[in-house]
């Protein structure tokens, strides 16, 4: 009965092998058979020449270019005098560009700091969106009232100890003093990316510091920021690179405000014990701590990650702002003159000598000759439209059309919630102002529509790629083509892309070429390894 058993098995098993390999070698067959259609990109690409963008503004002679100088900007030769007429382009003053270079080195670690809130700010946005959240804590009823206790009889106070005031290392995220067991927060200790402290503005640092920056030629930077925090705004940095300093007493202490040695109290102490012998280390032993995951019920879960993302937004903002900052740190420390953005008159220029500080402005020039027009420009235009660019400006009022030039950009967006163009209505706007040279038609105050060409003059608009988009797909986020490969099979091509326009064509940005041939990436035939042919002609390609 066994044998018999066993032979059934046996010739089932022999059954179903056959059967899957008769299958799987049908299937290769079926394979094998396949042929994709490929088409040239060449063929497919649409190109793309950016169309000029539009927005609002308004004509008017009442302008004026008023310079205001930082607390830490010196201007060291003036060049107009008050009543002086000027035109655009000429020189206005000229700053020393001495303070100008230290403000620029500040402002590209202050970019650093923003970039590394930004990546950790993803991170938690990310943890956020992977957490689980908890069932809400069921509300407990409330207890009975205890019947209250009599009171404990009063001890006696313990005589007061004299107390002997101990500095703590840090303050929160801030050190009160660096010293050789103060861990930074940022940075590889050199010159791209130096040692980053937080400190306090009492903060100071101990000599043996100092000198194992010198013995190991290491840079730190030293930073006091609003509320002792790392996203704080930046008060003061003190930048120390060991290679260049000289050695000092490894007790002293040097002030992180104001950079000075820090004198010695009177010695008033007992005097000094001699130190018992140190016990030998004993290996450690503790467990390690594990960190506790913070909980969310469903609805602060959502409220956590809508403050995650606000905060992102809000530090992308920053960032902007202190790289178009940046950008006018370089051209002061490139050149270091300021021109005039309009024709007009000086109207005030303060004394070197004797500067106000009443919030006035140093040098302020009126306005007095023609018209301009002042608009607005979309943040995602900034790196497009350039000061000394050409726009149209077409009166709502006359239908008169006419050129300008823009000659000023602010380097700060408008407050409020702006909108005067295309684009999201979310973005940040900044005002620019452009010259009219031949005003015939307009009149101060005219509403005007205002176009300008967005395209950057170094790409040629000739050699971009934009194809159908469903010639595209995705999956997890990385987008890719099938494309014939050197041996007329289909590969899938990995590729990046750019923004989608005519509402249907994505732009290629990378991976592929207007020689590559590839083929609708849906259906049967949408596997690598395929046979392929050219879609111009039916003759099948051979292997």
């Amino acid at each position: 009965m066994k044998k018999k058993i066993i032979i059934i098995v046996i010739v089932v098993l022999v059954l179903v092998s056959a059967t899957g390999g008769g299958l799987f070698a049908y299937q290769s067959y079926q394979n094998k058979k396949l042929v994709a259609d490929v088409t040239s990109v060449s063929n497919l690409n649409m190109g793309y020449w950016e169309s000029d963008t539009q927005s609002y503004g308004t004509v008017t002679n009442n302008i004026s270019q008023d310079i205001y100088l930082d607390s830490d900007q010196t201007v060291s030769k003036v060049y107009v005098e008050e009543g002086q007429k000027v035109a655009i382009g000429d020189k206005l003053l000229e700053y020393d560009t001495t303070q100008s270079e230290l403000n620029l080195e500040m402002k590209k670690l202050e970019i650093q700091g923003i970039e590394n809130d930004i990546t950790l700010g993803q991170r938690k946005l990310a943890e956020l969106k992977n957490t689980t959240p908890v069932a809400d804590t069921p509300v407990q009823p409330e207890q009975p009232e205890q019947p209250e206790q009599p009171a404990e009889p009063e001890q006696p106070a313990e005589p007061e100890q004299p107390s002997t005031e101990v500095v703590e290392e840090k303050s929160g995220d801030a050190y009160n003093y660096v010293s050789r067991t103060a861990k930074p927060y940022d940075g590889e200790g050199n010159e791209d990316s130096p040692y980053r402290f937080l400190c306090t503005k009492s903060a100071y640092v101990v000599g043996n510091y100092l000198n194992y920056l010198k013995s190991e030629s290491k840079v730190a930077v030293f930073e006091i920021r609003e509320d002792d925090k790392e996203d704080g705004t930046l008060i003061s940095s003190w930048t120390v690179n060991g290679a260049a300093m000289e050695a000092t007493d490894d007790d002293s202490k040097w002030s992180v405000l104001d950079r000075q040695e820090i004198p010695d109290e009177p010695d008033t102490e007992e005097p000094d014990v001699p130190d018992e012998p140190d016990e030998p280390d004993v290996p450690d032993t503790e467990e390690p701590e594990t960190e506790t995951k913070e909980t969310y019920t469903a609805a602060e879960l959502k409220k956590a990650i809508n403050k995650q993302e606000n905060d992102l937004k809000d530090l992308d903002i920053n960032k902007r702002t202190a790289e178009l900052e940046l950008k006018k740190l370089e051209e002061e420390c490139n050149n270091g003159v300021v021109t005039a953005t309009i024709n007009g008159v000086v109207k005030t220029v303060q004394d070197l000598n004797n500067l106000s500080n009443d919030g006035s402005a140093f040098l302020s020039v009126s306005g007095s000759d023609g018209l301009y027009i002042s608009g607005t420009l979309n943040e995602m235009l900034l790196e497009t439209v350039k000061v000394g660019q050409a726009i149209t400006a077409t009166s709502w009022e006359t239908g008169a059309t006419v050129n300008a030039t823009i000659t000023e950009i602010s380097p700060y967006p408008n407050t409020g919630n702006y909108y005067g163009g295309d684009g999201n209505p979310n973005s940040s706007y900044y005002p620019f102002t452009a010259y009219v040279e031949d005003a015939s038609g307009l009149s101060n105050g005219d509403g005007v529509q205002i176009s300008m060409s967005t395209s950057d003059a170094n790409v040629d608009s000739s050699k971009i790629i934009c194809i159908d988009r469903a010639y595209v797909r995705t999956e997890n986020g990385k987008s890719y083509v099938y494309k014939a490969d050197e041996n007329n099979r289909l590969k899938k091509q990995y590729i990046t892309t750019g923004k989608i326009v005519y509402g249907q064509e994505i732009i290629i940005k990378g991976g592929l070429s207007l020689d590559d041939r590839i083929a609708f990436p849906y259906g049967k035939t949408a596997k690598e390894g395929v046979k392929v042919t050219d879609s111009d002609d039916s003759d099948t390609i051979d292997e």
